[in-house]
């Protein structure tokens, strides 16, 4: 009888926590979708080649920090703004979404050059 009441609580809690994990990930990706420049299908080195050619049109310094991570910099005459930028299955993230407007402007229209390259 223990070993059934154990197998069954067992089996009940292994279905709550894949549950939680499995609805966590939806959240994410919406709440990344809301931000997200989409990257299509191109491949990291080709991204993070149109991040440095974005970064010096708009004079933000792009370091590589990862394969799938930089980090960019802008100094200005009172303040340094900086962001990290990841990519993640098809779709760039900012971690500081508010003062990078104009670099995300010009990493989108450098995709979309990646885009009409490839048609």
């Amino acid at each position: 009888m223990n070993k059934v009441l154990t197998l069954a609580l067992v089996s009940a809690l292994t279905l709550v926590l894949s549950t939680g994990c499995s609805s966590k990930g939806n959240i994410m990706d919406a709440e990344a979708s809301k931000e997200a420049l989409y990257t299509n299908s191109h491949s990291n080195e080709k991204v993070i080649n149109a991040i440095v050619r974005a970064g010096a049109k708009t004079n933000w310094k792009i370091t590589k920090f990862k394969s799938n991570e930089v980090v960019a910099e802008k100094v200005g005459s009172s303040q340094t703004v900086s962001s990290s930028i990841k990519m993640f299955d098809g779709y760039l993230e900012f971690s500081n979404n508010s003062e990078t407007s104009d670099l995300r402007s010009a990493i989108k229209s450098e995709l979309e050059n990646l885009d009409k390259a490839h048609r």
